[in-house]
C-alpha cells in the first residue's frame, strides 16, 4: 500500500475519536512505529492536528470528526435514489435526481468493469461481503496478516477502492471504535 494510502487509514482510523497508542497504529497499518509519528507528522503539516499524550496511558487521538466518503455505490444507493425520485414534486429536482441516478448507475458498472479481473472466489467473498453491509450482520473471515492465518468475526461497514486495491472497513467487535480496513486480498474466505 502506498504512503499516501497509509496516511488516509491512519486518518480514518483516528477518526473514531479513539486513543490508539503508537504501537497499535503500527500493527493495524502494518508498519513501523517510526513511521507511525512520521504521518503523524506529515499530517500536522496539511493541518490535520493529531493530539498526542505521553505516559503509560498516551497515545494519539483526534479530536476532531473527520469523514472519509466511501468511493463505491451499490445497489442499495441506486435504491434510495429511486424513492427520492419517486417522491420528488419538483420538475427541475427530479431531473437533477434522474441525472444523479444515472451517474451512479454508470459508476457502478464502471467498478464491475474494473473488479472483472478478480477472480470469482474473491468476487464472491466482495458479495458476501456487500450483503453483510446491506443487512448490518456480522460474518466470519479467515484472513492473512503479517503472513500469519487469522479467523475472525467482523462488521462490514464499508468497501471503497483505491488505485488498484479494493479495501472493506471492518468494525471488529461491538465497540464501534474498532475499525480496521482489510484489503481485500488478504480475505481468504468466509466462514459460513
Amino acid at each position: 500500500m502506498s504512503k499516501i494510502s497509509k496516511n488516509i487509514k491512519m486518518l480514518d482510523i483516528l477518526s473514531s475519536g479513539r486513543k490508539y497508542t503508537c504501537r497499535q497504529l503500527a500493527e493495524i497499518l502494518e508498519i513501523s512505529p517510526r513511521m507511525v509519528r512520521l504521518y503523524k507528522d506529515e499530517l500536522e503539516k496539511e493541518g490535520i492536528y493529531i493530539d498526542t499524550f505521553l505516559g503509560k496511558d498516551g497515545g494519539y487521538q483526534l479530536r476532531s470528526k473527520i469523514d472519509i466518503p466511501s468511493i463505491l455505490f451499490n445497489q442499495s444507493d441506486i435504491e434510495i435514489m429511486d424513492k427520492a425520485i419517486k417522491s420528488c414534486r419538483d420538475e427541475e429536482e427530479l431531473g437533477n435526481l434522474i441525472n444523479l441516478k444515472q451517474k451512479i448507475v454508470n459508476y457502478c458498472k464502471l467498478i464491475n468493469q474494473e473488479v472483472d479481473f478478480l477472480e470469482e472466489e474473491k468476487r464472491q467473498i466482495l458479495d458476501d461481503i456487500q450483503k453483510s453491509i446491506i443487512r448490518k450482520q456480522s460474518i466470519k473471515i479467515k484472513y492473512y496478516s503479517k503472513g500469519m492465518e487469522k479467523q475472525r468475526e467482523v462488521y462490514p461497514k464499508q468497501i471503497y477502492k483505491y488505485d488498484n486495491l479494493i479495501m472493506v472497513v471492518v468494525q471488529y467487535s461491538e465497540d464501534r471504535n474498532d475499525i480496521r480496513h482489510l484489503n481485500l486480498n488478504r480475505i481468504d474466505k468466509i466462514i459460513k
